[in-house]
């Protein structure tokens, strides 16, 4: 089909029949067959009308959007770019044009870890969108979404709480009480809850969220709004509860993307934590470390995303009594957690009281001091006036009780 449309003589209705076929193919489950109805529609146009002709922007919007389904993030990034710059060449540039792609560079920067700039880009979309759609519109409330989305990524939970509530709101208006868009933005606003000591409400909307969900009959969105109900049970000490829900998202991942999508690598992590909330520390190793391998294949192997698979992981080595490979994980994570977390970024400051814990068991608490001290100081060292700083503080209650650990242990030397 896509070779019978590429006859077409004109390159603009070849291009659009091509679109058309990709998403038909698409909705379809034929990545293949998508794929090379895209790739004709870009060659297309690059051919007939040259590369840096404004048309060729449209094909390759199309084409981001197929790889950022398909977990290739920087190849979305890419052509997302580079279909702005011809937009912006164009005489007439259409502003809700350029507001999709500035929402899908936000996702693939989202996805890629890369949060700050995420931000920077779900607002910019949200700007264009409010101006030139409206401020009750169905891509207004996604590009909010996102917004708070960026948010949550970097611990700003007391900023992005306002805005989840913005946005399911109007997506109860837009599409009504039992629409999937009101399931997801139902476990974005549980997870701000739940990081902010408000567990106890999140947990209804968890609920309210699998319910929709199954009622859709949709799988991806099964798989997530579980994924989330299982995290939530995990972090509150229901591994058990977690596990049911962890292993169907987990099944659900392979039948939507295979084994080696991140996203099935994230749900084999999960995993590995709700066997480990149960002592089962030899059944969670298998699935931490298959889960970081497909995880960081699709997200890089330096992303923050990976920070709760890798301290996961080197928390089930040591309990195994794999203490080297254990150690090399953590040294891992604190690296990665230095370059791409913001100064005293809550991910961060997790990963140093996981860090200093391992160290003080293995009678290393001077190490295990310099450590807390150093993310403390980050956080400490700040004014207060910005963002969530007083959250935070209270959030890094456990890390200060480990400097009082390990100077005790020192103390008793």
């Amino acid at each position: 089909m896509a070779a019978i449309l590429a006859r077409e003589p004109d390159a603009g209705r070849a291009a659009v029949a091509l679109i058309a076929l990709t998403n038909e193919r698409f909705a379809a489950g034929d990545l293949p067959g998508a794929e090379a109805a895209i790739a004709a529609a870009v060659q297309i146009v690059e051919t007939r009308l040259g590369q840096e002709a404004s048309q060729v922007g449209r094909p390759l919007a199309v084409r981001a959007r197929l790889k950022l389904e398909q977990g290739d993030y920087d190849g979305a990034l890419a052509d997302i770019e580079r279909a702005l710059a011809l937009l912006d060449k164009a005489a007439a540039a259409d502003p809700v044009e350029r507001a999709t792609l500035i929402y899908d560079r936000a996702r693939a920067y989202d996805f890629l870890g890369r949060n700050e700039e995420a931000e920077a880009a779900a607002r910019a979309s949200l700007a264009l969108r409010r101006e030139h759609l409206g401020p009750v519109h169905e891509k207004t409330a996604d590009s909010l979404n996102l917004v708070a989305n960026a948010l949550t990524a970097q611990g700003r939970h007391a900023e992005a709480d306002p805005l989840y509530r913005q946005v399911l709101g109007m997506y109860e208006v837009l599409y009504g009480p039992t629409d999937y868009h009101v399931a997801i933005v139902l476990s974005n606003l549980g997870n701000s809850l739940r990081r902010t000591g408000r567990a106890h409400q999140a947990a209804p909307l968890y609920a309210r969220a699998v319910a929709i969900a199954e009622q859709a009959n949709d799988p991806v969105l099964l798989a997530q709004c579980l994924t989330n109900q299982g995290w939530f049970l995990h972090v509150t000490g229901d591994g058990a509860g977690a596990e049911p829900a962890f292993r169907r998202a987990l099944e659900l991942a392979l039948e939507i993307v295979g084994p080696d999508h991140p996203f099935t690598g994230n749900a084999r992590a999960n995993l590995g934590y709700a066997l480990s909330d149960q002592g089962r520390w030899a059944e969670a190793e298998a699935p931490f470390r298959e889960g970081l391998a497909a995880y960081e294949g699709g997200v890089g192997p330096d992303s923050p995303d990976l920070l709760e698979t890798i301290e996961g992981y080197a928390a089930v080595l040591d309990r195994l009594g794999r203490a080297d490979e254990a150690e090399a994980l953590y040294r891992r994570a604190l690296a990665i957690a230095s370059t791409r977390l913001p100064p005293a970024h809550a991910d961060a400051m997790d990963g140093a009281w996981k860090h200093a814990g391992f160290l003080i068991r293995r009678d290393r608490p001077d190490e295990a001091l310099a450590l807390v001290r150093a993310e403390l100081g980050d956080l400490l060292g700040q004014d207060g006036r910005g963002r969530d700083w007083r959250t935070r503080v209270r959030g890094a209650r456990p890390l200060f009780a480990r400097q009082v650990e390990a100077g005790w242990v020192l103390a008793a030397r």
